[in-house]
């Protein structure tokens, strides 16, 4: 067994005494933590977004970049909810049970995708500013 098992809390029963040496840094002290680690890739993980997440805005004033990402990605993984973004709904039916057609059902089911992807990928106190009737009102 050539692994040593390192223990988490290891360092909380360590002496921490001066042993002589004047330099009493750690030698980690130059890597980043585990949480900024994280932290950094949840940032990419966002702005960029994933096959299952879209990219999120964070700030209004990223608008511009973020609203050319979010249609490559709408293009890329939700197609016809892309579609709905551009050319906008104009059923008037706000919900689906007087649909009849499969033609109303899937453009009703595309904007409200759509709908869903922007809630998710816009943050809430930026989206509660914007009054919206349709995706691309929203």
């Amino acid at each position: 067994m050539d692994d040593i098992f390192l223990n988490p809390f290891s360092d909380m029963y360590m002496f921490t005494g001066n042993s002589g040496n004047d330099d009493t840094s750690s030698s980690n002290a130059n890597e980043n933590p585990p949480k900024e680690k994280k932290k950094e890739a949840w940032e990419s993980e966002s702005a960029f977004g994933t096959f299952n997440k879209p990219p999120k805005l964070m700030a209004i004033v990223d608008y511009s970049r973020w609203s050319r990402k979010f249609e490559d990605w709408l293009m890329a993984f939700a197609f016809s909810s892309w579609e709905s973004l551009k050319n906008g709904y104009h059923n008037g039916n706000k919900n689906g049970e007087t649909l009849t057609s499969a033609e109303e059902i899937e453009t009703f089911v595309a904007e409200q995708k759509c709908v869903a992807l922007l809630f998710k990928s816009v943050r809430e106190d930026i989206i509660s500013l914007i009054d919206y009737s349709n995706a691309k009102d929203l």
